[in-house]
């Protein structure tokens, strides 16, 4: 891993799910900065936050993509097509039943990933899904399951790839929170994944900076996906000194 490169930052403010639901909610409606566009800003975040826990080199790399049905999971995607431009090879698993139908913005982003990859890779899990051997031969796992709106024990589709992840031996790199770590406390609920990095977008959720919840974060990267410094400003947040020394940072607990 080359993360001991990145800028480091120390008391950083965090939110509650509550919190950053707000945030969001601001940034699309008061500051017409949409979703589309701050889904590729995460995207492109992942995507560089992997190529530092892959240790800087990208090409002919291995890459799994645990796919949630939200926008987690449409991150993922997104991250997914950006290290198959720079040279990986990726397979996107997405956790829902055949029967399920895609909701957006998940289907925009597998339409691009598809267009945009030679020999583009998307598999459905279902209760025959990859064993965790077949984790095993990737050089990194993306952790895009569940977002800062999951609540609860992961369903059983999602506990079966986390379950597979964690005893592939494979690195992991959770998108914005481990799946199964709840967001605001840091508890879980069944099974979590057990992350080598977690890259979170914005600002930490308050769960990742609980004590309970470190052995499941591992290394904390914060990201700016492009929120408005006045949409956090708005809720009592001051986050306008996060970012001066680069985009991507190491979060110091």
């Amino acid at each position: 891993m080359t993360l001991e490169n990145l800028p480091v930052v120390r008391d950083v403010p965090s939110v509650t799910a509550a919190q950053m639901a707000e945030v969001d909610r601001r940034t699309i409606h008061n500051f017409a900065i949409g979703v589309d566009l701050l889904m590729e800003n995460a995207a492109h975040q992942i995507a560089r936050a992997a190529r530092h826990v892959l240790g800087g080199r990208v090409a002919g790399r291995w890459v799994f993509g645990l796919v949630g049905a939200g926008n987690n999971g449409a991150d993922t995607v997104g991250a997914l097509r950006h290290l198959e431009n720079w040279g990986a090879t990726s397979q996107a698993i997405v956790a829902r039943s055949p029967e399920e139908r895609l909701r957006e913005p998940l289907e925009s982003q597998l339409t691009r990933l598809i267009r945009v990859t030679a020999f583009p890779d998307v598999v459905t899990w279902d209760d025959g899904g990859p064993e965790p051997r077949e984790f095993g031969r990737s050089l990194l796992i993306l952790d895009g399951l569940l977002g800062y709106g999951a609540r609860g024990a992961p369903r059983r589709t999602e506990a079966q790839e986390i379950v597979a992840a964690n005893e592939s031996g494979a690195p992991i790199l959770a998108v914005d929170i481990p799946s199964g770590v709840d967001p605001d406390t840091g508890a879980t609920s069944g099974v979590a994944i057990r992350a080598t990095a977690t890259v979170t977008l914005g600002l930490p959720k308050a769960g990742l900076m609980a004590p309970a919840a470190r052995e499941f974060v591992g290394e904390l990267l914060l990201a700016d996906i492009g929120i408005p410094v006045r949409a956090f400003h708005a809720i009592g947040v001051n986050t306008s000194e996060l970012f001066v020394d680069g985009d991507l940072v190491r979060v110091v607990r």
